[in-house]
């Protein structure tokens, strides 16, 4: 939010030269950032532990709402030491590197309809070892385009929020690219669902799960044509799209030694109070 006086949550007063302050600009924040930056204005990254800890401080509550939020980054901004000053990215800069890496990998599927560079390297940096989905009803699971649900005997298209948002959205720039182009392969097949009685959304779930099982198709067969020392599609000792993906594991359980040692450390003293439970019952009797 812009910075003004501070005592004003509502309504902040801006002088002729203001600054604005975003929490996490590198996050949810990033494109808000870019756009204020792009138009001349001084933007400020602030934090989210630094503005936490304001709201923290300053209410003695955690909650997060707008105004809190707003109130608690103004706050941070004014008073907080060295904060970095936004600059404009260099997005042309950030495609070239990322379609020169696409390339390099040897990945296929920006032969599919609606995957440019960008999309091939969601798709193929978020799969990973395509090897650990057993079946394209798997892939559809972890991409969120699995159709569940029926009624009265019918096939129920509901919305899935589950699964990888950005390999989801990056079907969903897919499929809306194909609607809009009537020589695409999938405008037929959506035609053919709106004239069976389906909604437009309907439909283009549909053509989301259509689509994901032809993307895990085209990295099975990268899979076994280009696999290289990582065991991902097209990775080659020098550029891997797989640098793309999060830092975070895919799977949610974890192998860390921290954790491993935590099970032993349950698991012993588990062990432990049974055989004291099984000399006490001796003794009684």
């Amino acid at each position: 939010m812009p910075i003004g006086h501070a005592r004003d949550r509502e309504r902040p007063v801006l002088s002729d030269e203001h600054t604005w302050a975003i929490e996490s600009v590198d996050g949810l924040g990033y494109l808000l950032g870019q756009q204020l930056v792009a138009i001349g204005e001084r933007v400020l990254d602030v934090p989210a532990t630094l503005a936490a800890r304001v709201r923290v401080l300053g209410s003695g509550r955690s909650q997060k709402t707008d105004a809190n939020d707003g109130y608690s980054i103004a706050v941070a901004a004014r008073h907080a030491p060295q904060l970095r000053i936004v600059e404009r990215a260099d997005h042309a800069a950030v495609l070239r590197r990322m379609t020169d890496a696409v390339n390099a990998s040897g990945t296929s599927v920006t032969e599919l309809f609606g995957f440019g560079p960008v999309g091939a390297a969601i798709a193929v940096g978020y799969t990973r070892d395509v090897a650990r989905f057993r079946n394209r009803s798997k892939f559809a699971a972890y991409n969120g385009t699995h159709i569940g649900g029926s009624s009265g005997g019918r096939t129920v298209h509901r919305l899935s929020l589950r699964g990888n948002r950005q390999l989801n959205h990056a079907i969903h720039i897919a499929a809306i690219t194909q609607i809009r182009h009537r020589h695409s392969p999938g405008r037929g097949f959506y035609e053919r669902k709106l004239a069976e009685g389906k909604t437009k959304k309907e439909a283009t779930r549909a053509l989301k799960r259509r689509i994901s099982d032809v993307l895990y198709d085209q990295l099975v067969a990268d899979a076994r044509t280009n696999a290289g020392p990582g065991g991902q599609a097209g990775t080659t000792e020098h550029v891997s799209v797989s640098g793309f993906a999060p830092r975070t594991p895919a799977l949610g359980k974890s192998h860390s030694q921290t954790h491993n040692e935590r099970t032993t450390r349950r698991s012993t003293a588990t062990a432990n109070r049974r055989r004291s439970s099984r000399k006490h019952r001796r003794r009684r009797r």
